[in-house]
């Protein structure tokens, strides 16, 4: 340990274990806002910076961040931090690349029968005295049989996967731009164009990344099946949400369950709010106990760093 405490800067929520950890080895600054100006007042000093979500570690920001080893991140991904900038300073970027696996896994099957079993329509119809009303116009796809297309089979994509195929007897499409190799179970890789085409569900687990921005657009949703279903649990600048909702107005698309937006939270007045057969989480895929624990395991390595050890997750190379 330096001669100095350690500076390490808390800019959005971490539980009581994490901060105790923490404490260990320094002094910690907990943020009450982590917009762009707080960031850079903060950093100047900085030993370590932890985020998860919101804040945005910008290469301005760390262009006042003259100490800075390491920023840790609560999470999968690692678009909100430019680790490019990072790296160029000498700075290491951790995070929990497998943390959320599970979580945001069974949210999306969730979402997915929600969606088509009309589960929120059903939940209010029954709160509001339309019980018999609701259930003559219940008429939901069952799922075995149909095909789960599946964007990104990564972590998270593959466990969709599989619980799609051996769980719920769906024929499984998949599009990466790596090879994933061997499958324990059935599934057939294919060009996305193709993929959309013949998805009855479509299914995004990708990283948000210059390839993936505006992936799902006015284009792309004119090529689905009009009974198709779209469910969007990674990022939310992955789909034109406007498009999206035109879409659906337009029954191009016949319904989407997203936990996640661009803007976000949607505003007030947005048509994506008023759209048919949406069904909408408040980005909460990895808020599990579990998951919430594991991404929190962010501050090991954050540790590490500072003890001059290695990490044991490292941003991947680019």
């Amino acid at each position: 340990m330096s001669s100095r405490p350690y500076k390490i800067v808390v800019a959005e929520s971490y539980g009581d274990d994490a901060l105790s950890e923490l404490r260990r080895v320094g002094e910690l600054h907990v943020l009450d806002s982590c917009d762009e100006a707080s960031l850079i007042n903060a950093v100047t000093d900085a030993d370590a910076l932890l985020v998860r979500t919101y804040a945005r570690v910008t290469a301005r920001v760390l262009a006042h961040a003259e100490r800075l080893r390491v920023i840790g991140r609560g999470g999968v991904g690692l678009d909100s931090i430019d680790v490019a900038a990072a790296r160029q300073r000498g700075i290491i970027v951790v995070h929990t690349p497998a943390a959320a696996t599970h979580s945001v896994a069974e949210l999306t099957v969730g979402l997915m029968i929600g969606l088509e079993r009309r589960l929120a329509d059903s939940d209010r119809s029954a709160r509001s005295g339309q019980f018999i009303e609701a259930r003559r116009r219940a008429r939901g796809r069952e799922l075995r049989g149909l095909t789960m297309g599946i964007v990104g089979l990564g972590r998270i994509g593959t466990c969709v996967a599989r619980v799609c195929t051996l769980g719920l007897g769906m024929q499984v499409l998949y599009n990466d731009i790596v090879d994933v190799g061997p499958l324990d179970f059935p599934a057939e890789s294919t060009g996305k164009e193709a993929l959309f085409r013949a998805s009855d569900v479509i299914s995004l687990h990708v990283p948000l990344t210059p390839l993936t921005r505006g992936l799902i657009d006015a284009g792309v949703l004119g090529t689905v099946k009009p009974t198709a279903t779209l469910i969007n649990t990674s990022r939310g600048r992955v789909v034109d949400l406007a498009a999206l909702a035109d879409a659906l107005s337009g029954g191009r698309i016949a319904g989407a369950a997203l936990d996640v937006f661009e803007p976000e939270p949607p505003p007030p007045g947005h048509p994506i709010l008023d759209s048919p057969n949406v069904l909408l989480s408040c980005h909460v895929g990895a808020r599990t106990h579990s998951g919430q624990a594991r991404m929190e395991r962010v501050v090991e390595d954050v540790v590490a760093v500072l003890e001059g050890r290695p990490p044991g997750f490292p941003a991947p190379p680019e």
